[in-house]
């Protein structure tokens, strides 16, 4: 449900447009002027050769994370990433990005004032999800804008991060613990509508296009895989000691979707160790991402998803921080991993503990059983992280993809 203030919002916006057009225009001017007046104040881009404009979502902070570590390890290179909000509630995550675009910011000329910014300073634009950067950034499609980037001579492509992408009927039919292969309801179908929608938008699209994890790769043969970036010294620093040390392992589970993470799965198995005295079983939800460094560090063991076979971002926090990472991940998934690792010049051994709902509580009981053994796993998670999430991977791959034209 959401809140009562947008509930008042939004009935004040239709008495708004039941008005004659031009009291209309005129109740909407203060309005238009604030909203204006934010569209403004956005900052400009940094000097430099190549500008790389990134939004508008920001889902879990990666467009900005990339944007940095573009900056970072990229020569001559700016970014700057857009998150347009799509509540006025604001998000208790709060990711930090470059740019904030509230939801009245929205109504006012964002074309004319921030799109016509984005098109004078960026040298290159990376879509989120399908969306565009330069106007109407949730209902539009990306095709909208590439027009005025092509005339404007700026480079694109497209990055899709998951569940806006990803068929869940095929899904439902490759994974046998798959979310959607329950009885559909009015969220799945609204999901399904809008992953067939960035489909058909997506074989009219002719840049490149790049997946935030190897799963999706499944999903598009074509793309390029652009990995997740976390603040590995942060999660890294944030730990007291190793884990597993301790006489009652915790085990931590933070899901940002239960549905999506096969929570209820989850929390059956850890709900039982608990009362068994096996583990300290804890679950986090609306913690701001300010904060997770701690919470993670402070954990053993930390269960991220049973169900849907990628890794996402807070798989690659816990194998930063050196604590166990326990997770679905399909064995071709598995198997890009252990690739991709090998050719960084590592030993191709994902420090990832295998469980999906049948197998979780034999996975959590042989580490209750064997502590020294997975302690040793869990100690290799920050060289993994280092390899492959510090930004440095991430950011070859937007010099390669995107930024060099090839």
């Amino acid at each position: 449900m959401g809140s009562p203030v947008n509930h008042l919002r939004r009935l004040a916006w239709r008495g708004l447009a039941a008005l004659p057009a031009p009291v209309r225009e005129l109740a909407n001017l203060p309005v238009r002027r604030r909203a204006d007046a934010e569209l403004r104040s956005l900052s400009s881009m940094p000097p430099a050769g190549r500008r790389v404009y990134l939004g508008p979502w920001n889902t879990a902070g990666q467009a900005y994370a990339w944007a940095r570590a573009a900056e970072r390890h990229l020569p001559d290179v700016a970014a700057q990433n857009l998150h347009a909000h799509r509540s006025g509630t604001p998000s208790p995550f709060r990711y930090p990005a470059d740019h904030q675009l509230s939801v009245l910011a929205q109504r006012g000329h964002v074309r004319e004032i921030h799109g016509e910014r984005v098109l004078r300073e960026a040298t290159h634009v990376l879509f989120e999800s399908g969306r565009p950067v330069l106007a109407d950034l949730h209902a539009g499609s990306m095709l909208d804008d590439v027009p005025a980037l092509e005339e404007a001579r700026i480079g694109h492509a497209v990055l899709y991060h998951g569940s806006e992408i990803r068929d869940l009927r095929a899904h439902a039919e490759a994974y046998p613990h798959s979310p959607f292969r329950a009885r559909w309801d009015d969220y799945l179908t609204t999901l399904q509508r809008v992953v067939e929608r960035n489909a058909a938008e997506l074989r009219r699209y002719a840049g490149p296009v790049l997946v935030s994890t190897p799963d999706l790769l499944d999903v598009l043969p074509e793309a390029t895989w652009l990995p997740l970036v976390v603040d590995v010294d942060a999660f890294a620093g944030a730990a007291a000691g190793p884990a597993l040390d301790r006489p009652r392992p915790v085990v931590l589970h933070a899901p940002s979707n239960p549905r999506l993470k096969g929570t209820e799965a989850v929390e059956r198995v850890l709900e039982g160790m608990q009362s068994a005295g096996l583990v300290e079983y804890r679950r986090l939800s609306g913690v701001p991402h300010e904060q997770m460094a701690a919470f993670v560090a402070d954990a053993d063991v930390v269960v991220d998803q049973v169900v849907l076979g990628n890794p996402g971002v807070l798989l690659a926090e816990t194998l930063a921080a050196g604590r166990l990472a326990v997770a679905h991940l399909a064995p071709g998934v598995r198997d890009r991993m252990a690739a991709a690792d090998v050719g960084l010049g590592g030993d191709g051994v994902v420090p990832v503990v295998e469980a999906d709902p049948d197998t979780l509580e034999e996975a959590l009981l042989a580490v209750v059983t064997d502590r020294a053994g997975h302690a040793e796993l869990a100690a290799r998670g920050p060289s993994w992280a280092r390899r492959h999430h510090d930004g440095v991977r991430a950011a070859q791959v937007l010099e390669r993809v995107l930024l060099s034209g090839g």
